[in-house]
């Protein structure tokens, strides 16, 4: 075992054994087209890239296509809750133009995606990924009150991924139904940063959700609603970046803060988070602050 990860070291293997598959996380494989050590090394005996742990985005798939254009692909889908894939390429799809999605179900498992009132779907339709086979766990424990809300009683487990199957049997994972944010495959909480924000003097409300992050899948994101008399934007903005950055493991930064005037709650309370997340897509922004120190550290 190393002390630290080095890209020299892992290059220095790879061609010391001609290893021909890598199988590496989405971070790595971002390093693989974009960090200029790459260039130093003979690579070509390499055959095919596997992925797994975070989503890839397609522009990486398409920079590590155009670098290694005698590569195949494959990648799988899996949860801690399912200990290994639920699904994984085939080897007769080891191939770029299916590289976006992530494979067929693995032997023994069953898989079904359903709408939001459990009404099983066709193909095409996204809905929620449910899934039940012999490598998926019976629950949590000494936590009732969480495995019943995550497994149903035919044993199925709710992903809380939103999935669709093609004609193929080739799944897609499209979007995040469950509030859950997937920092390099590792959960982060989005309550737990809320409570740690709403301890800052200057922060009146906030909701924190996931941003999709090319380096780490995804990435939590503030929207802060500031007390009267707090400073500028601006200001803030990078104080809370800081405030999180030292109460906090890494994989819980936020990537970026944006000040808007309130928070979209239901009549119950709870935080619309579908309503900030097409404020994301959409044109209208408050002021956004970004992690400028991350950034950097990725360059």
């Amino acid at each position: 075992m190393l002390p630290t990860f080095t890209m020299k070291s892992m290059l220095d293997t790879v061609v010391k054994y001609k290893i021909p598959e890598l199988l590496l996380v989405p971070p790595i494989l971002i390093r693989m087209v974009r960090d200029p050590i790459v260039d130093e090394y003979d690579l070509s005996f390499i055959t095919r890239f596997s992925s797994g742990a975070a989503p890839l985005s397609e522009e990486i798939l398409v920079l590590l296509r155009q670098k290694f254009p005698n590569t195949g692909f494959k990648q799988g889908y899996g949860m801690t809750e399912s200990c290994s894939c639920i699904t994984a390429h085939p080897p007769e799809k080891y191939d770029y133009k299916h590289a976006h999605k992530v494979g067929t179900i693995c032997a023994s498992t069953e898989v079904k995606i359903v709408d939001e009132n459990g009404k099983e779907l066709g193909i095409g339709q996204p809905g929620e990924l449910l899934a039940r086979g012999p490598q998926i766990t019976m629950g949590y424990l000494a936590n009732d009150k969480a495995t019943k809300s995550t497994y149903d009683e035919e044993g199925y487990l709710h992903t809380g991924d939103q999935a669709m199957i093609d004609s193929e049997g080739m799944v897609t994972i499209t979007d995040r139904i469950k509030e859950m944010i997937k920092v390099k495959g590792i959960g982060v909480a989005p309550a737990e940063l809320e409570d740690l924000l709403l301890g800052h003097p200057h922060v009146e409300d906030c909701a924190v959700l996931g941003i999709s992050d090319d380096y780490s899948g995804e990435k939590p994101k503030a929207f802060i609603v500031k007390k009267s008399g707090a400073p500028r934007e601006d200001a803030l903005g990078k104080e809370l970046m800081k405030y999180v950055r030292e109460k906090k493991v890494r994989h819980k930064w936020l990537k970026e803060v944006e000040f808007a005037e309130n928070i979209p709650k239901s009549a119950s309370g709870k935080i619309l988070r579908r309503v900030l997340k097409d404020k994301i897509r959409g044109t209208e922004k408050g002021v956004v602050v970004r992690d400028e120190l991350t950034a950097k550290a990725k360059l």
